[in-house]
């Protein structure tokens, strides 16, 4: 991770969080992170599991390229599953896109 602490990168996931639109429930299912775990998280407990919160950093930088893109937020009203598969495809696309 390019952050330096645990607090300034669960602090960028949730601010491209909010720029993207996206609803924290949809996050996560996206990443397999609990929503319990990432409103603990929001709230500054303790991390235990690094390796989720790398995962999730990596999911939050792809949706900020996204954003880059005009990709989100999504405009259109979708129902819930399609949705998740649309994130989840943007998500996936986002790994390989280098956006300045």
């Amino acid at each position: 991770m390019s952050l330096t602490t645990v607090g300034q990168t669960v602090e960028y996931i949730f601010e491209v969080l909010e720029k993207s639109g996206m609803y924290l429930t949809d996050f996560s299912r996206i990443t397999g992170i609990s929503r319990v775990a990432l409103y603990r998280w929001r709230k500054g407990n303790p991390i235990a599991d690094k390796l989720r919160l790398n995962l999730a950093y990596q999911a939050a930088y792809r949706l900020e390229k996204a954003c880059r893109l005009g990709l989100l937020p999504l405009h259109n009203k979708y129902k819930k599953v399609e949705r998740i598969k649309l994130l989840r495809k943007i998500v996936a696309d986002m790994a390989s896109k280098i956006v300045k």
